[in-house]
């Protein structure tokens, strides 16, 4: 699977979220988390 880069802003607030998302999963980057949350969230709704 080819990775594709994309560039995305997000209010402080939401940072904020993924950034407290991404300490709980003890996860290294802010990308890592975005990928792990929306990977689960698509799992859940298909």
């Amino acid at each position: 699977m080819a990775m594709r880069r994309i560039l995305v802003s997000v209010s402080e607030e939401l940072f904020d979220a993924i950034e407290k998302e991404r300490k709980a999963r003890r996860l290294e980057t802010v990308p890592e988390a975005a990928r792990a949350i929306l990977s689960d969230y698509f799992r859940k709704t298909t």
